[in-house]
């Protein structure tokens, strides 16, 4: 089956899933309320007298910088095939048919991010649509709404917006990682889902801006000095180096007992 083999198989069984579906839904429901809640709201900028209206383009923007929100469930939505693999052992069968261990712990990161990325690319065209429909599109403010890129977010929206994506699908892929390194820790399926999930809101309760989660997924509305792309990239590549580094250690120690 190979490296290609393996990614496809991971990124099939992961998109197809019920749940993945309906989080695309719920994900799409609820940023079209929030878009029609806030259009029509206006919004005061420093570097003008007078407040402005939200345009399309700021729609947009705000609200694909809310999606960390739902990163707080995204272990249920995409975690759990480790455990699952583990329980069932079918790991054995899938490391045997993708030509080794490495393989086939790469190709659930593989797919974990582009499962994610595509799922949230996917949502984000559909805001975009609707926020374009719900107001002017005019992006001459919309650097107002954001910490960085303000330039971008005036001249190339849309840019901004696939890297802001692009960015979140690491964070999400961090996160639904979190499910796998329980499962390595000996949680069956529920236990790493419902574990990475706690974890993830008790450090997005506790943490320092720095190193709070939900605060480095908000990345575009964080107007603090550690909140730049650079920054918030090396977190999330950092976070998802450290999980996958222990929990593919763990895995080789469970293997060799």
């Amino acid at each position: 089956m190979g490296v290609g083999g393996s990614l496809r198989h991971e990124l099939a069984r992961l998109m197809t899933r019920r749940r993945f579906m309906l989080a695309g839904a719920v994900m799409l429901v609820a940023g079209v309320a929030s878009m029609i809640v806030t259009r029509g709201s206006f919004i005061s900028l420093p570097d003008i007298d007078r407040s402005i209206e939200y345009t399309g383009s700021m729609l947009w923007l705000t609200q694909i910088d809310q999606t960390g929100f739902f990163f707080l469930a995204w272990p249920l939505v995409i975690g759990g095939t480790l455990a699952e693999d583990l329980e069932s052992g079918l790991a054995a069968l899938l490391i045997t048919r993708s030509g080794s261990r490495r393989r086939w712990f790469g190709a659930k990161i593989g797919a974990a991010y582009i499962s994610s990325t595509l799922l949230l690319l996917l949502v984000a065209v559909f805001w975009l649509i609707v926020a374009a429909v719900l107001a002017p599109w005019d992006p001459t403010h919309a650097g107002g709404v954001v910490a960085w890129g303000s330039q971008l977010a005036t001249s190339a929206p849309l840019v901004l917006g696939l890297v802001v994506v692009l960015i979140l699908g690491l964070a999400a892929a961090a996160t639904s990682a979190a499910s796998m390194l329980f499962s390595a820790l000996g949680a069956g399926r529920t236990v790493s889902q419902v574990g990475a999930t706690v974890l993830y809101l008790l450090f997005m309760v506790s943490l320092p801006g720095p190193v709070n989660p939900g605060d480095r997924a908000s990345m575009l509305s964080c107007f603090a000095g550690w909140a730049t792309p650079i920054a918030t990239v090396t977190y999330w590549a950092g976070v998802l180096g450290l999980t996958t580094t222990l929990t593919y250690a763990l895995l080789r120690v469970r293997e060799n007992r």
